[in-house]
């Protein structure tokens, strides 16, 4: 894709010694994504090492922005499309834990993954055997930290919320013949001879509760669970944190995408006065 003579004006002020400027000029360049063709890649050749950092700012900027592109489709699969569970799992993992190299996270699940392999898991009764042989701790769901939805953590320190190691294993048992369901207050894996495995605080097969049970799809679970990785972002008042799990959920990347969130994160404080941010909660109260 050619380079437009906007940007090539834009990427001539990238070494501009006043940072603030240097800053509106990188947002200008990003809002205009599609015009910067492989501008991103020529400026990181640059002899001048100012301009090389400001290009890796605006090269990193981009590839966060892509990766929460492929997070948004990853939750939001066609219908006819199937979910790979342990590419989202990890690819959730990176959207908190975005220092984490991608290459390691697979690894760890391959590593998870070739065990497994080694075993045999051909009922649920086997699969709660592994579990337990692994020494997979499942956490109650009221136990939000960040460690416990993020698979590259559960592995390392075998404990995580009870969604993530049902949905890790439902992709070690296969979702023919499996499926995650809501009962007694836990996320469970059940079969179909009424089986039904729980975890929480420790793992237990009961008998199918019948109607008390609310099936969840492996999408409407990975959204789940990235919302609960918003819900620790907000805790932690981080910003970046926020806006990125947020785009990730929603698909935006507009300038308003805080819109209809309290202060401190809504676009415009100034509306929070005028009551302008509070129109969709108006419209919902009617």
């Amino acid at each position: 894709m050619a380079i437009s003579p906007g940007m090539i004006q834009l990427a001539a002020m990238l070494d501009d010694r006043d940072e603030e400027l240097a800053l509106n000029v990188l947002a200008r360049m990003l809002a205009n994504e599609e015009e910067l063709g492989e501008l991103p890649g020529i400026l990181q050749e640059s002899p001048d090492p100012l301009i090389r950092r400001r290009a890796h700012m605006l090269q990193n900027a981009l590839s966060m922005r892509r990766q929460r592109r492929e997070v948004y489709r990853m939750l939001h699969p066609p219908a006819n499309e199937s979910v790979d569970i342990f590419e989202t799992l990890a690819a959730l993992h990176l959207l908190w834990f975005d220092k984490d190299q991608a290459e390691d996270i697979r690894r760890d699940i391959d590593v998870f993954l070739q065990k497994a392999g080694e075993f045999p898991l051909e009922t649920l009764t086997d699969g709660e055997m592994f579990m337990r042989r692994c020494c997979f701790l499942p956490e109650n769901e009221t136990t939000i930290r960040p460690e416990s939805y993020c698979i590259g953590t559960v592995l390392s320190q075998r404990c995580g919320a009870g969604s993530v190691l049902m949905t890790m294993l439902l992709g070690l048992l296969g979702k023919e013949k499996y499926r995650i369901v809501r009962a007694l207050g836990q996320f469970g894996i059940a079969d179909n001879s009424g089986n039904l495995l729980l975890g929480n605080g420790n793992w237990r097969m009961v008998k199918h509760p019948g109607g008390e049970v609310e099936e969840w799809s492996v999408p409407v679970m990975m959204r789940y669970i990235c919302t609960t990785l918003h819900s620790c972002a907000v805790n932690s008042d981080s910003y970046r944190y926020v806006m990125s799990i947020t785009q990730a959920l929603t698909g935006d990347e507009s300038e308003h995408v805080f819109d209809d969130f309290p202060y401190p994160f809504l676009s415009n404080p100034d509306e929070l006065n005028k009551g302008g941010n509070c129109k969709s909660q108006a419209k919902r109260d009617r």
